[in-house]
């Protein structure tokens, strides 16, 4: 006995063969295909010329007609020919063929991100995203998968690698899959800010800057979208903290402290041309063009500016300097501010100390025919302040009649603005992010200077002293994090770098591993008037209790500091907050990135407008540079009517005062 299933089966075996056969003639599916897309239905004579345009005589078209209507593809009504519910089912796996014939035809070309041409291959998509994305290799084959099925649904005949990164993303974060497209996550800058970088009328926009700048871009979201933690690269993002030189962050340290008599002794060592007896003139130009490739090749190994302790005593006095031949002494002046300018930022990146411990105790530094040249020279060849920062004891620049000249000259020139004036001379080097060198005769590599937003905390902490110092010290934690992010990412770059490995052990005296271990790692902090204003209500120089709460802060943070550097033998230092212009500039150029502008956060201590005598501000200054065991300077706005630069000069001098600068000394003329 046949089962009703095998009757059944047969059955519609046959109407599948009767079917297919029916569609075996390629104007019986055309007609299907016009009469899905129909909203009405159509008449003989309309769906005739739709199908076959002009060739009605080369066909018999009702024959065909009648042919679907037999298999119940297509029907009629008066209104005119429809198609059936079964006729648009067996239509759609018509088209689903269809696509995978021409898929299979169909030759989808690549241009790589190598500029080169190859053909389309989802085992590559496949391999990429388990490589590059660390995915799991079955999960990796779903994905491919996806993308090569959305591909073939698209006109798309040539694809870019953007446009597959493209897919890709899309259908990972689709997934749930948003670490993964992290990881992935193209670097670089859109076309439309290029565009905008490449017709900059900006007189300064070099194609050496332009390649820079393009190159830092990429440094830097590499930085933040790769290599720093989510958690501390958001710190960066929503302005908590400040990072100095983004782009070069993960790349190399920020400052380098080199006492001079070792940079002459590896000169001397590796130049063989150049002699110790400076007594000839020959010798002298050698040995300045020797100091100046240094320079050029150290460069590389720092960010913001190296640091030459004992400038004088081991450099300049040895020159052969009479009085006919200046030039010795303006060619080096000539060849620091063209290695200054080499940086093209307005910044300086050298810093020279001048020590007069081996003067007369009487005398003046400025005495000294060499130290004299020198600072006429770069009055005479420095442009705004391109030069590098000079570093002299305060002591020396007490105006006698020896120096009175020099004092006038160079305190009405645009070079005081790089001059920093200190107490005990050399002993209180400091470079140009403010961070204290205490011993000179020990080199030292500055890792880096991280600002903490004290402000933002103030918000957050809503007038809470307790949930203050809370956020307070998560932060601190957060940095220390960072500093050893840097560290390591510093150590790992430097290593396969044939010069650092040659050069800086030779410098420093000791393996080079140990020399970024035991570097100098400096935290800084900014926006400390605002916070104090808006946890106290009142301006930190106004009462007694603002003054408390600020000083509180920063002893609180050198605490953390001293205990961490107790426990891990570390090095870190509580450094002055670093200057207005530097802070906006290196801060995606001044607007913070929750786009709210930064530049109303003040360096200073002590605020500008303070009402403060100015006793009463050097007093107040003193209390906060007790705290900052990293360096500070007073650099307070004082109007030349109101007090003598002699004067003004006595009184900083007579405070003992750490250390000072004159740049904000205003309406200074020459006596």
């Amino acid at each position: 006995m046949v089962s009703i299933s095998k009757v059944d089966s047969d059955k519609n075996n046959n109407f599948l063969e009767r079917q297919l056969k029916t569609l075996g003639k390629k104007i019986r599916i055309d007609i299907l295909k016009k009469l899905k897309v129909a909203h009405n239905h159509f008449s003989f004579s309309k769906l005739q010329k739709e199908v076959l345009e002009h060739n009605f005589s080369s066909v018999n078209f009702s024959f065909h007609l009648n042919a679907l209507k037999k298999c119940e593809l297509i029907d009629s009504s008066e209104e005119g020919y429809y198609i059936t519910k079964l006729g648009k089912q067996i239509l759609n796996n018509i088209l689903s063929i269809e696509q995978i014939l021409t898929d299979r035809s169909k030759t989808r070309m690549i241009r790589t991100s190598k500029y080169s041409k190859e053909l389309f291959d989802s085992n590559k998509i496949e391999e990429y995203l388990v490589v590059e994305g660390e995915l799991d290799v079955f999960l990796a084959r779903q994905i491919a998968r996806e993308v090569e099925e959305r591909l073939a649904k698209t006109n798309i005949e040539y694809l870019t690698a953007p446009l597959m990164r493209e897919y890709i993303n899309a259908i990972l974060l689709e997934n749930g899959l948003e670490e993964v497209r992290h990881k992935l996550t193209r670097l670089g800058t859109p076309p439309y800010e290029v565009f905008k970088l490449f017709n900059s009328k900006e007189k300064e926009m070099t194609p050496e800057k332009f390649i820079k700048r393009l190159g830092s871009d990429v440094s830097e979201q590499f930085l933040l979208l790769n290599l720093l933690p989510k958690n501390l690269a958001d710190l960066y993002l929503t302005g908590e903290i400040a990072l100095l030189h983004l782009n070069y962050w993960s790349l190399r340290p920020l400052s380098i402290y080199l006492n001079t008599d070792s940079v002459i002794k590896y000169i001397l060592k590796n130049k063989s041309n150049v002699s110790n007896n400076f007594e000839k003139t020959e010798d002298s130009i050698k040995i300045i063009l020797g100091f100046c490739d240094f320079l050029n090749k150290f460069k590389r190994f720092y960010s913001e500016d190296l640091l030459l302790g004992d400038f004088n005593n081991h450099f300049l006095t040895n020159l052969n300097l009479p009085a006919n031949k200046s030039y010795i002494i303006d060619l080096l002046t000539s060849q620091m501010l063209s290695f200054n300018e080499s940086f093209n930022d307005g910044q300086s990146h050298l810093s020279l100390g001048f020590n007069n411990t081996q003067s007369p105790t009487n005398a003046s530094i400025l005495t000294d025919q060499p130290v004299t040249q020198i600072l006429y020279s770069f009055i005479e060849k420095s442009v705004k302040n391109n030069g590098p920062l000079l570093l002299f004891g305060y002591s020396d620049f007490v105006a006698q009649n020896s120096t009175r000249d020099i004092l006038n000259d160079l305190f009405s020139h645009s070079l005081k603005n790089n001059v920093i004036l200190q107490d005990n001379g050399f002993l209180n080097l400091q470079n140009s992010t403010i961070i204290k060198i205490l011993d000179p005769k020990q080199n030292k590599i500055i890792l880096d200077k991280i600002l903490i937003n004290l402000h933002m905390i103030s918000v957050e902490a809503k007038q809470n002293d307790d949930t203050f110092i809370e956020l307070l010290q998560d932060k601190m934690e957060s940095i220390f994090k960072l500093f050893n992010f840097k560290k390591n990412l510093v150590n790992k770059k430097l290593s396969t770098v044939n010069d650092w490995i040659k050069i800086i052990p030779q410098v420093f005296g000791e393996k080079e591993d140990c020399i970024i271990k035991d570097s100098i790692k400096s935290i800084s902090f900014f926006g400390l008037n605002k916070a104090i204003l808006n946890h106290c209500g009142i301006e930190l120089d106004r009462t007694e209790t603002s003054t408390s709460f600020a000083l509180n802060i920063l002893s609180f943070m050198k605490k953390l500091i001293e205990e961490k550097n107790e426990l891990e033998n570390e090095y870190y230092t509580l450094t002055q907050p670093h200057n207005d212009k530097y802070l906006q500039d290196c801060w995606n150029n001044g607007i913070s990135h929750s786009g709210h502008n930064i530049y109303y956060y003040s360096s200073k201590i002590i605020r500008e407008n303070s009402t403060l005598s100015l006793v009463k501000k050097i007093s107040l200054f003193k209390k906060f540079e007790n705290i900052l065991n990293g360096g500070s300077i007073f650099d307070q706005s004082i109007n030349a009517n109101d007090i003598s630069l002699n004067n003004y000069l006595k009184m900083l001098i007579d405070s003992k005062i750490n250390a000072f600068s004159l740049s904000n000394f205003e309406n200074y003329v020459r006596n």
